[in-house]
């Protein structure tokens, strides 16, 4: 119960300071609408893994999420589509993330397969540090050389 408070107090903190930096809570940068990444958002491939090579390279699209949450975050599993297959990819960076995470000039992906290991040998770029607390990208954060 206490952590409760806690959190109701610090939440509440948080909106009475937006409220002083904008003129209504809906004008922070914390509620914009682009802040979400939806269904057929753009993500960036961070790993090498090339699919079917003779279709040309295409843009990364999310169609759809595998544990049924509104707005996915930084670890979350999505399906994706890719040079016309559909693949599972992990979430590593997103432009616009929730209050005190690290952001990115793009929002991230890498493809994984059912058991959670990437499906490229290699990873371009620096991911979240949030990838590492998850025990089940253990073998993509083995790749990974560079933290945000």
């Amino acid at each position: 119960k206490q952590w409760y408070q806690r959190r109701v107090r610090e939440t509440n903190l948080r909106m009475s300071l937006r409220t002083l930096l904008f003129s209504s809570p809906l004008q922070s940068p914390l509620f914009s609408p682009v802040r979400q990444i939806n269904k057929l958002t753009r993500l960036h491939k961070q790993c090498n893994f090339t699919g079917d090579p003779s279709i040309p390279e295409k843009h990364v699209k999310i169609i759809g999420y595998h544990n049924k949450e509104k707005m996915p975050k930084v670890g979350s599993v999505v399906k994706v589509t890719y040079k016309g297959s559909m693949y599972r990819a992990v979430i590593t960076g997103l432009v616009r993330d929730k209050f005190l995470n690290p952001r990115f000039d793009t929002n991230n992906c890498v493809f994984i397969n059912d058991a959670g290991e990437p499906l490229g040998t290699r990873i371009n770029g620096p991911v979240s540090m949030k990838i590492r607390r998850y025990a089940r990208f253990g073998k993509v954060a083995a790749l990974v050389k560079e933290w945000h």
